[in-house]
C-alpha cells in the first residue's frame, strides 16, 4: 500500500504531466541511475486492471469511392486553452501543492494555440438499403501546427489518428468534430456527415424576384419519402409537400428540405434570392429657362403604394406622378422615396434639374458728371445663370467696348446715353441709362 504522502504526490506529478511536466517520484518514473524503457502506446480508453494492451488499429481492406464526392472545409468556432504551469516542491516522498498547483486559464484567442478546420471526401452519402455503410476519408487541414487530434465521429467513436477514414454503419446524421492540441491550447471544428436512405431534392417557381416573393416549391425527392420538414430560410416552415411560400423581406435565403421514408431522412438546399423595391423616375426636361414646369413619371418597381418627392427648392409631393414648377434659376437635385409597405422606404438615385436664367442687365459708372477729358471708369454688375460671358457698351459719343469694366474719357461737354448688353448661354439683355454721364 502506498502512503498517503505517496498518493497526493503521483496525484499531482500526473497532473503536471499532463501540462508537459516532470517530476520523479519513486515508483512512478526512472530513477536516478536506473536504464530507460520503452513506454508503450496505449489507446484512448482502457479498463483498469488488464493487461497492458496494445494501440488500436484497425484493418481497411477496400475503400469505395462514395458519391457525391465533393470536398467539404470546416472551420469551427475556436475555444482555445494555455496551460500555465508553475513549480511543484517536492522532498522524497511528500510533495506541497495548494498555491503552487498548475492551474489551466481559458483564453478567447492564442495567437501560437490551432486553429481546428478539417474536410471530408463526402458529407452525404445514399448507400444502398441492403447495405447501408458509407466510408469517409477525413483530412485534418488545422492551422498552427497541431500535435495531437481527437476525433469524434457522432456515434460515440473518437479516434486520435491525424487523418482517419472511418465507416459509417446505418442511416443518420452524425455530427463530426475535430478538437487539434499543441503546447499553445486547443480549439474544435464540426460538421455533419449524413448517411441518407433517400435523394431527396425540390424545384421552385422562381429563384429571384422583387418583395413580397410568393415561391412555389415541389418536392422532387426520390426513394419514397412519407413526411417532409421545409425550413425557408426566413422563419416560415412547412410540413406539405408542396408548399408555396411568401417572403415580406428582402435578402438572400437558404432553404432547406429534410424528406424522410420508413429507413430515415436526408436533406437537400438551395437559395432564394429576394430583392428590395427599387424607386426611380423620369422626367420630361432636366433643363429649361425660369419659370420651367417639370412632368415626373414614378418607375418603381414592385409596384409602391406610397410615394415622397423631393424636388430640391423646397418643394415636396406624395402624389405618384406629379407636376412641379421652379420659379427661380439654379441646380436642383430631385429625390424619390417610395414603398409597398416592405422593407419600408426606399430611394432613388437622385437625378438633376437645371434651371437657366437670361441675363439681368446691370452697371454702374464713376463719375458720372465732369468736364470734358474726364474719364469714367463703367463696373458691370449683371447676372445670371450662368453667369454672362461676353458684354457690350455704347458710350453714347460714337464709341463702344466689349471689356466687362471698361474706362472711357469724355472730350466734349454734353449729356450721353449709355447702352449696356449682357450674353449668357440663354441670350442677351440690354439696359439703357438715359442722359447718365453728364459732361460740362
Amino acid at each position: 500500500m502506498y502512503k498517503l504522502g505517496a498518493v497526493v504526490c503521483l496525484f499531482v506529478v500526473m497532473l503536471v504531466g499532463a501540462c508537459g511536466c516532470s517530476v520523479a517520484v519513486p515508483g512512478t518514473g526512472p530513477v536516478p541511475g536506473a536504464a530507460s524503457g520503452a513506454t508503450p502506446t496505449l489507446p484512448a480508453t482502457y479498463i483498469a486492471g488488464e493487461s497492458t494492451p496494445s494501440a488500436e488499429s484497425f484493418a481497411v481492406t477496400s475503400t469505395p469511392t462514395p458519391p457525391e464526392n465533393v470536398s467539404a472545409n470546416i472551420v469551427g468556432v475556436q475555444v482555445n486553452y494555455t496551460l500555465t504551469v508553475t513549480p511543484i516542491n517536492c522532498n522524497g516522498q511528500s510533495c506541497t501543492s495548494g498555491s503552487n498547483a498548475t492551474t489551466i486559464n481559458t483564453t478567447s484567442a492564442n495567437p501560437s494555440a490551432p486553429i481546428s478546420s478539417f474536410s471530408a471526401n463526402v458529407t452525404k452519402g445514399y448507400p444502398p438499403p441492403s447495405d447501408p455503410v458509407l466510408y469517409v476519408q477525413f483530412t485534418d487541414t488545422s492551422a498552427n501546427g497541431p500535435t495531437s487530434w481527437l476525433w469524434n465521429f457522432g456515434d460515440s467513436v473518437t479516434n486520435t489518428t491525424q487523418n482517419p477514414v472511418y465507416m459509417y454503419n446505418g442511416y443518420n446524421y452524425y455530427d463530426v468534430s475535430l478538437s487539434a492540441t499543441n503546447s499553445y491550447g486547443s480549439s474544435q471544428s464540426t460538421a455533419v456527415i449524413s448517411v441518407c436512405p433517400l435523394i431527396v431534392s425540390f424545384t421552385t417557381s422562381q429563384t429571384t424576384g422583387l418583395v413580397p416573393l410568393t415561391v412555389q416549391f415541389t418536392d422532387t425527392s426520390t426513394g419514397q419519402p412519407t413526411s417532409w420538414n421545409w425550413n425557408f430560410g426566413d422563419g416560415g416552415t412547412s410540413h406539405l409537400q408542396n408548399p408555396t411560400h411568401k417572403y415580406t423581406t428582402s435578402g438572400d435565403y437558404t432553404v432547406r428540405l429534410d424528406a424522410t421514408n420508413n429507413l430515415g431522412s436526408c436533406w437537400y438546399t438551395s437559395t432564394i434570392s429576394v430583392s428590395p423595391l427599387a424607386a426611380s423616375f423620369t422626367t420630361n426636361l432636366t433643363t429649361g429657362l425660369v419659370p420651367l414646369t417639370v412632368q415626373f413619371t414614378d418607375t418603381s418597381t414592385d409596384q409602391p403604394t406610397s410615394w415622397n418627392w423631393n424636388f430640391g427648392d423646397g418643394g415636396t409631393s406624395a402624389l405618384q406622378n406629379p407636376i412641379h414648377t421652379y420659379t427661380v434659376a439654379g441646380d436642383y437635385a430631385v429625390n424619390l422615396s417610395a414603398t409597398n409597405g416592405y422593407n419600408g422606404w426606399m430611394s432613388s438615385p437622385s437625378s438633376q434639374i437645371t434651371v437657366y436664367s437670361l441675363p439681368s442687365a446691370s452697371f454702374t459708372a464713376n463719375p458720372t458728371a465732369g468736364t470734358p477729358n474726364t474719364s469714367v471708369i463703367f463696373s458691370d454688375e449683371s447676372t445670371g445663370f450662368p453667369s454672362p460671358t461676353s458684354w457690350y457698351w455704347d458710350f453714347g459719343d460714337g464709341y463702344n467696348s466689349t471689356y466687362q469694366n471698361p474706362s472711357h474719357q469724355y472730350t466734349s461737354s454734353g449729356l450721353y446715353t449709355i447702352s449696356h448688353s449682357a450674353t449668357n448661354s440663354q441670350g442677351t439683355i440690354w439696359l439703357n441709362k438715359t442722359a447718365y454721364i453728364s459732361i460740362s
